[in-house]
């Protein structure tokens, strides 16, 4: 049938296989036998020319047939090296192969769904089983593959046979291998014969990408496959896993290491305090009321909660202003020390307070008075309130003084107010503070998030944003939310919060605000968030809608519609959220609220119906010699049908998602999955990270182990000179066993990271 018919007739047998045999069989004739068909030679030539053309013509549509069905019924397997992805990153992101959604493609999906259509999109016996014994072979060529690797040989020639034989022919091939994914097939193989790469170009991703699946679908997968495109392109890139993905985490220093970054690249893990670079995410603001934001942000606030979080935050922040004033750097310990016993915070502010105005002529006998009035106090000659009676005599005294001098400053009377209070009430006011920032600043993990900055003996680098922006860097962030999600969420949350100030900085400024030509000069930071979820607060708000004029480019992972509703507490703000995310990628999701986030937002259209009809009438009665006459119709009708459904994003396969790009334009994807076993990229020290990571929780999915992007990239020759010269330049690992080197497991792991500026002295050191 014409593809322009209304109709396609793509789900039948391949009956086109017919008159190309009969016009093959009549070209072989008319060269071999032309007088047969009663033609001279010469003629019997341009017989056979002309049938074997339409033959052709004919066998090609019948492949194109039995290609369709194929797709129908199985998975695509694609393996993409990350070195030659299909597009030009610099202009270009790369999401996956797929093609434009489009109402012919809602017409295949309806025809493939009709009872009759079963034997043409369900494999047969045959079929499975031939598949089966494809996998299986398949399976065997990955494991030669990785023993390969791992000893830096040549394929053998078995596999090399092996692999040819599955992957010959493509849909074709009855050996070719097929991996379930779940779902249904035929959501991609409708449009499987027009694959392309899809990509979203890079000017517009300032509107930002919201990713929605359910767990093990392939969101951290997709995330690795967009971060390293980043990598590849320079861009700073700044990915936080509230999980800490052992694979995502190899996959981000590989790939770092790959594009010669590796002396950029920080690792902060609070599952790994040893090994992880330290942050001090309350210790760079623009205002100082950030800090004690930042600090309070992950109390409690609902019901009676409220007021005590409003507490807390006040004196937190006249905490930090003090030691600000001091010349102190906030941290988490610092904010616990001094809240919790504000008195030596108090008095050192107030000395520094008044030295300072007797410095400039005021109250020049400040320390003489202090004494006196300390004298009468300890002489009991002065009236002491009762809530400062526990307090040192030292402490009434400065007291007495601030009132009597009557000299204004807000801190220092925020001070006062603070030690003013009874002990008891004033824990009780402070009573959820305090143990949240004993859960921040308690073992290993208090000094990775509250660094001290003179401890010689702490050879961990200290980062901050800022820093990392303009030293181009690659930050990978784990906050191992399944260990301990209270701290998790704080941090994650003063991270994100520190970000959207360094993003205000940048808006106004620039990288450079001393430019003699006065021109801001924006960044671009590539900002990955799985899980966003688990870390967004009140100020991801602000981050989504007004940081994309900053250089940032946010793509938020994260799993329902209702996560955002859930952490932030408020539908409003959660639609708010969402509304600001200019391009979706779903993968398949379990509810139908998530799903009509995508199914909403496309439109409705015509779908045609064949609706066969026959009747017999019977007119033998009326002596005209016709005894019946009998009518056969197809009748063809319109309805209105949504472009996409709900119940579709329900039954997509793993890996794979449909995304609405640039002002709603409906893509169908399919997502290359990475494997970084066997990466000759990463060290030892960090795969021995990676194993303990998994031991305490798994996070890769089984789906995953057919995807190696490596496996791209041919053994032997050009590619194993490509990684001797990458291996010789970064001194990672030794030569080749058997030609005078030592083999890499032998290697000591303190020259694994050499070149890497920030975890080289970090790994080696404690390794």
């Amino acid at each position: 049938m014409s593809a322009h018919s209304v109709l396609e007739a793509k789900l039948r047998p391949p009956i086109e296989l017919w008159s190309a045999a009969v016009a093959f069989g009549i070209a072989f004739l008319a060269v071999c036998a032309p007088w047969a068909l009663m033609m001279p030679p010469a003629l019997g030539w341009v017989a056979a020319v002309l049938a074997a053309g339409f033959g052709w013509r004919r066998l090609r549509q019948a492949l194109e047939v039995v290609r369709y069905q194929r797709g129908l019924k199985f998975n695509k397997i694609t393996r993409v090296a990350p070195s030659r992805l299909p597009v030009d990153r610099s202009q270009h992101l790369y999401l996956g192969d797929g093609f434009e959604w489009t109402p012919q493609h809602t017409q295949r999906k309806l025809d493939a769904e009709r009872k009759d259509a079963e034997p043409f999109v369900r494999p047969s016996g045959l079929e499975k089983r031939l598949s089966a014994v494809g996998t299986r072979l398949m399976a065997s060529v990955e494991a030669d593959i990785g023993t390969a690797q791992n000893l830096g040989t040549a394929l053998p020639l078995r596999a090399r046979c092996l692999r040819s034989l599955t992957s010959a022919g493509g849909a074709l091939n009855p050996l070719y291998p097929n991996i379930d994914l779940g779902g249904s097939p035929v959501l991609h193989g409708v449009g499987a014969l027009q694959e392309k790469p899809i990509a979203l170009r890079q000017s517009v991703r300032a509107g930002h990408l919201l990713v929605k699946g359910t767990t093990r679908v392939g969101k951290t997968r997709l995330l690795e496959l967009l971060a390293t495109q980043d990598i590849h392109a320079g861009q700073v890139v700044i990915v936080i896993d509230p999980k800490g993905d052992a694979d995502l985490m190899l996959r981000l220093y590989a790939e770092a290491r790959r594009a010669g970054r590796e002396d950029q690249f920080y690792l902060f893990h609070l599952g790994f305090p040893e090994i992880s670079a330290r942050y001090n995410g309350i210790g760079n603001f623009a205002r100082i009321t950030e800090v004690a934001a930042r600090a309070t942000n992950a109390l409690p606030s609902s019901g009676n909660s409220a007021a005590f979080k409003e507490f807390s935050w006040r004196f937190t922040n006249i905490v930090a202003q003090a030691q600000v004033a001091l010349g102190r750097i906030p941290t988490y310990s610092t904010l616990l020390r001094d809240v919790t016993d504000v008195e030596p915070l108090f008095m050192e502010y107030a000395h520094m307070v008044f030295r300072t105005c007797a410095a400039q002529g005021q109250f020049t006998d400040f320390a003489q008075r202090l004494a006196a009035i300390e004298a009468q106090v300890m002489a009991k000659k002065i009236a002491v309130d009762r809530p400062i009676q526990t307090r040192t005599p030292d402490v009434v005294a400065m007291i007495h003084w601030i009132k009597e001098s009557r000299h204004v400053d807000s801190v220092l009377h925020g001070l006062v107010g603070a030690v003013s209070y009874d002990r008891s009430f004033y824990e009780k006011i402070i009573a959820s503070l305090g143990p949240f920032l004993e859960k921040l600043t308690s073992g290993a993990v208090g000094k990775l998030i509250s660094p001290d900055y003179f401890d010689p003996d702490d050879e961990r680098p200290v980062f901050d944003w800022m820093s990392v922006i303009r030293q181009g860097g690659i930050v990978y962030v784990g906050l191992d939310a399944l260990s301990d999600s209270v701290v998790s969420s704080a941090v994650g949350n003063s991270m994100l919060a520190d970000l959207v100030s360094v993003g205000g900085k940048l808006y106004k400024t620039g990288l450079d605000p001393h430019r003699e030509d006065g021109k801001v000069v924006l960044p671009t930071v590539c900002c990955h968030f799985d899980e966003v979820n688990e870390i967004a607060g009140p100020e991801f708000v602000p981050m989504v809608n007004k940081l994309g004029g900053s250089g940032f480019r946010i793509s938020a992972y994260t799993q329902s519609l209702f996560d955002f509703e859930a952490k932030v507490g408020d539908k409003a703000k959660a639609a708010q959220i969402l509304d600001n995310f200019n391009h979706l990628v779903m993968l398949r999701v379990r509810s139908i609220a998530t799903a009509n986030l995508l199914a909403e937002q496309v439109p409705q259209v015509n779908v045609v119906h064949l609706t066969p009809m026959s009747g017999v009438t019977d007119t033998a009665a009326q002596g005209t010699g016709v005894d019946f006459t009998s009518r056969n119709d197809d009748i063809v009708t319109t309805t209105k049908v949504p472009l996409i459904e709900a119940a579709d994003i329900l039954q997509l396969p793993q890996g794979h998602a449909f995304a609405l790009l640039e002002g709603n334009r409906r893509f169908k994807i399919r997502i290359p999955l990475a494997d970084s076993t066997n990466d000759p990229f990463v060290p030892a020290s960090m795969r021995k990270v990676a194993i303990e990571m998994k031991k305490r929780y798994r996070t890769s999915e089984h789906w995953a182990a057919s995807e190696d992007w490596l496996s791209a990239h041919p053994l032997g020759g050009a590619a194993t000179g490509l990684i001797a010269t990458d291996l010789a330049t970064a001194d990672v690992f030794a030569d080749e066993p058997g030609a005078g080197g030592v083999a890499p497991a032998e290697r000591d792991d303190q020259s694994v990271l050499s070149h890497g500026a920030v975890l080289g002295n970090v790994l080696g050191h404690h390794a």
